[in-house]
């Protein structure tokens, strides 16, 4: 590649991710009318997440039909490795792990499990289990993402998803999948609510270890941890990470129509 193609492509990784700024709250009450009706929490009433809803009443397509700014969303997530100190208020963090409700799941399985963690102790020690990372320990916010995978099975076994009497031969681990669904909607979640954050995982040799400082169950399998907070300037990461060492690969490589190839 020409340097000045490698120049470009620096400049539009820069531009269009916006990589040395901070992360700014999406919605803005005043200029969207769709959050007229929120509450004083600013959770609009027909979109709270948790508190219990009918999922069995009739489908009402017509809530489909307002935008809403996921591109704007889209177009700030990236993950962030460096945290300003300030705490994310209780309610907030509420509102974002309450996306888990509304995560996809086979067969309405719902094995995700999710633990927060906000306490400055426990923190440093996972930072430290980890390797000394210190963007996890700054981190206000800790969200590690888990599943159980027998919610799964037993779910298959009853009545409506047997078939011949069996449960089905899974084609992929879904419940892997699943909790990889739960991870992206609480990013997005973060960043709707204005705060930055990142992902990274717990490797196998520090995976018992992690799981015994958090008292999680052998049933729950890790997947991922979920850094959330104030965005600080995590620029000195450029150089360690594939952020603009790899560039963004073209649409048409990733995406196949009608055939492949």
């Amino acid at each position: 590649m020409a340097e000045g193609d490698q120049a470009l492509d620096g400049f539009r990784l820069a531009f269009e991710d916006g990589f040395d700024g901070s992360v700014r709250a999406v919605r803005d009450p005043a200029v969207d009318s769709a959050l007229l009706s929120c509450t004083a929490d600013r959770v609009a009433e027909e979109d709270t997440l948790d508190t219990p809803v009918d999922d069995d009443a009739a489908v009402d397509h017509g809530t489909y039909s307002r935008a809403v700014e996921l591109r704007d969303i889209l177009q700030r997530r990236r993950m962030v490795r460096a945290y300003a100190p300030e705490p994310v208020d209780r309610v907030v963090i509420e509102r974002i792990v309450s996306t888990v409700r509304r995560a996809p799941s086979a067969g309405f399985s719902q094995g995700q499990r999710l633990l927060v963690v906000t306490d400055d102790g426990t923190r440093g020690a996972i930072g430290e289990l980890l390797g000394d990372r210190q963007w996890v320990t700054e981190a206000p916010v800790l969200i590690v993402v888990g599943v159980r995978e027998d919610d799964y099975h037993e779910r298959y076994r009853k009545p409506d998803k047997v078939i011949d009497g069996a449960e089905i031969e899974w084609p992929v681990p879904y419940w892997h999948f699943d909790a990889g669904a739960a991870a992206m909607l609480i990013l997005l979640a973060a960043i709707d609510e204005g705060y930055a954050a990142g992902l990274f995982g717990v490797f196998v040799e520090a995976m018992q270890p992690f799981k015994q400082l958090l008292n999680i169950p052998d049933e729950i399998a890790v997947a991922c941890c979920i850094t959330v907070g104030k965005a600080a300037d995590d620029s000195s990461w450029d150089a360690l990470t594939s952020r603009l060492t790899q560039a963004r690969k073209p649409v048409d490589d990733l995406v196949h129509w009608e055939r492949w190839g």
